[in-house]
């Protein structure tokens, strides 16, 4: 039976969003990326604006693709934060655990990158905040009909980043954690991860965390697409630790 990755995007994304990824991993790994409300496939559904109610979603869907089954889980920015508050409610519904998580482009989910709130703002002020934060690729940055129809998506996926209420758990997780950032990602100031917030995720596990930078900003993930989804299919068949 193959091991499985459970893949959540990052704020604006859907079910397609790791496709450069998923295309080179392992014949031994079956990839799932889910797909939230309101884009994609759900694209007439509501959208959801709480983490609380995100989460709820995400394990409705995972139900009948954990069981019995090896799985890890990614995420990507907004997917680390959904995919640890994922985990905790897998485990406290005494569900099958995942072998390890594989987080990319966010700091410990206790660290608050963003020290304004963006979801309040006008139409041109929002995406001009995203812009500097790398907050979406440039292709859909620069044509105007992909910002009308990601703007309701984007405002929603940062309000449930920015209400998000961080609550440290009593135990942490028994399983490895994986963390890779971009350089560029990393360092002191505004919209910045300190080298502190990323490693906070050792914090979140009593087994072995690892820490890897890369080359590029916030979608370094897509500069090296081919490489994460090596080191990916390695975590998921238990063949390597990285360290």
């Amino acid at each position: 039976m193959k091991s499985k990755v459970i893949a959540l995007p990052f704020a604006g994304g859907n079910k397609y969003s790791f496709n450069s990824i998923e295309k080179h991993v392992s014949k031994n790994v079956e990839w799932i990326t889910l797909e939230l409300p309101g884009r994609g496939s759900r694209f007439k559904e509501s959208l959801l604006d709480k983490v609380d109610q995100i989460v709820e979603d995400l394990l409705a869907q995972i139900m009948s693709n954990i069981g019995d089954t090896n799985y890890i889980i990614y995420g990507h920015s907004m997917g680390t934060l959904i995919g640890y508050e994922l985990t905790k409610k897998i485990i406290e519904r005494k569900l099958q655990q995942p072998m390890s998580l594989f987080f990319t482009g966010r700091g410990a989910p206790g660290f608050n990158r963003f020290t304004n709130k963006k979801s309040i703002l006008p139409t041109n002020a929002f995406w001009e905040e995203v812009s500097k934060i790398g907050g979406l690729p440039k292709e859909i940055l620069e044509c105007k009909e992909l910002l009308d129809l990601y703007y309701p998506i984007m405002k929603s996926d940062f309000k449930a980043i920015e209400d998000y209420n961080y609550l440290p758990m009593d135990i942490p997780f028994t399983f490895p954690i994986h963390v890779l950032m971009g350089k560029d990602e990393i360092g002191i100031g505004d919209e910045k991860t300190s080298l502190a917030g990323m490693k906070g995720w050792q914090n979140e596990t009593s087994e072995s965390c690892t820490f890897e930078l890369l080359e590029g900003d916030h979608f370094f993930i897509f500069r090296h697409a081919e490489a994460i989804a090596k080191r990916i299919s390695q975590v998921a068949v238990g063949s390597i630790n990285i360290v």
